[in-house]
C-alpha cells in the first residue's frame, strides 16, 4: 500500500517512516507544497527494482526469459532432480 504525506509529517515520523518501509515494504510518498518529490522504500525493494531495470534493459536477456516463458508454457522444461540429481 502507498502512502501520501506532506514533508513535514515525513519528518516527524521518519524513523517510523524507514521501519515500516523495511520491515513491512509500505511505501511513501513525500509532497511539499502539494506536490510528490520523493519516495520513500526500503532497500531490499529498492535493490530488487534497479535488478529488475538491469535486466529489462538487456535486450538480450528480455529475450532469453521470453524464450523460457514460452518453452515452460510448452511444456519443454526439466524438473531440478533431473539437471542436478537431487530433490530441492
Amino acid at each position: 500500500m502507498v502512502k501520501t504525506m506532506s514533508l513535514k509529517q515525513a519528518r516527524s515520523r521518519f524513523s517510523s517512516l524507514v521501519d515500516k518501509a523495511d520491515r513491512l515494504s509500505e511505501r511513501f510518498i513525500v509532497t511539499k507544497n502539494g506536490t510528490p518529490k520523493a519516495v520513500v522504500i526500503g532497500a531490499d525493494e529498492y535493490e530488487s527494482w534497479v535488478e529488475t531495470l538491469e535486466l529489462l534493459s538487456n535486450p538480450k536477456a528480455v529475450k532469453a526469459l521470453q524464450q523460457g516463458l514460452k518453452d515452460a508454457k510448452g511444456g519443454k522444461f526439466r524438473s531440478f532432480k533431473d539437471v542436478f540429481g537431487e530433490d530441492q
